[in-house]
């Protein structure tokens, strides 16, 4: 998830698929990747470093369920 990207929107679109580890919690991130996560909003948000609070960066909650498997019935075909 190294990197730097023009913006947030463009990091998050490079990296969705790593943002597994964060199952459940909310994320701050820039156009160079995570600044601060945790399940708890106000701790992650507190978790963000004052000299950013200047500069773009997103906030995102990241569910559990976006990173379930579809289900596979062996044998059944459609």
């Amino acid at each position: 998830m190294e990197g730097e990207y023009a913006t947030a929107k463009e990091w998050y679109k490079a990296n969705r698929r790593e943002l597994k580890k964060y199952r459940g919690e909310w994320i701050a991130y820039t156009n160079r990747g995570v600044i601060s996560c945790d399940s708890d909003y106000d701790k992650m948000k507190d978790g963000i470093p004052a000299a950013l609070h200047k500069l773009g960066y997103a906030i995102d909650r990241r569910y559990e369920s976006e990173f379930v498997e579809p289900v596979r019935f062996p044998g059944f075909h459609i």
